[in-house]
């Protein structure tokens, strides 16, 4: 276990300008969409009522203080599975095994939806914000780390030496390879957040 660590450490290590300009585009584009959404009310009003829940998941699922007795553990594990299986694996690392850094645009394009539907200046959205801050951090670095993957296994697709091969198949299975390592850290992360969700459940229900 401590080896597949260090070589997801060793991995992150080699990209790390990369993985840098990741985080700088997704919190960027975050940021950028929670400011812009306070100028465009509408656009996240139609948003939170056309699919509230897909946004509102883990601890804002719960609806009062029976159900985080009854269903908080549940709902946070079911709601890390869906976080790695498929919200970063299905939703970023799987495109990228066909269509070479498509991956680190749908990462992008969740910075912008989430950007603008947890955009403070929303009264309803304002209540609970503060809570679930470290939430939009935490599983906001699994989605640049699963961005990261998508950019590794993009250029290893069209640039086999970039990875360390001539051949296109071996750079193609490599890159799978160092996606898998990388969901080392994309787990642990996730985990942390499910975690945190204990504390922002009790948060909210107050």
């Amino acid at each position: 276990m401590t080896t597949l660590f260090d070589r997801a450490w060793e991995i992150l290590n080699k990209n790390r300008f990369p993985y840098l300009a990741l985080n700088g585009l997704y919190y960027g584009l975050l940021l950028a969409l929670m400011i812009y959404a306070a100028f465009d009310a509408p656009l996240q009003s139609r948003l939170l009522e056309t699919d509230r829940w897909a946004y509102m998941t883990g601890a804002l699922s719960l609806n009062g203080e029976g159900a985080l007795i009854q269903q908080l553990f549940g709902i946070l594990g079911k709601g890390f599975l869906f976080n790695v299986l498929a919200s970063s694996y299905g939703g970023i690392t799987l495109p990228s095994f066909i269509v070479p850094f498509v991956g680190i645009f749908l990462g992008l394009y969740r910075a912008v939806l989430l950007g603008i539907v947890f955009s403070p200046f929303n009264v309803e959205i304002g209540q609970i914000f503060l809570p679930h801050i470290p939430t939009m951090l935490i599983e906001g670095q699994a989605t640049i780390l699963a961005m990261l993957g998508a950019y590794i296994q993009g250029r290893a697709m069209i640039w086999p030496a970039s990875i360390g091969h001539t051949s296109r198949w071996k750079a193609y299975v490599e890159g799978i390879r160092q996606n898998g390592t990388i969901y080392m850290f994309i787990m642990s992360i996730l985990l942390i957040s499910a975690l945190y969700g204990v504390i922002e459940a009790a948060l909210l229900v107050r």
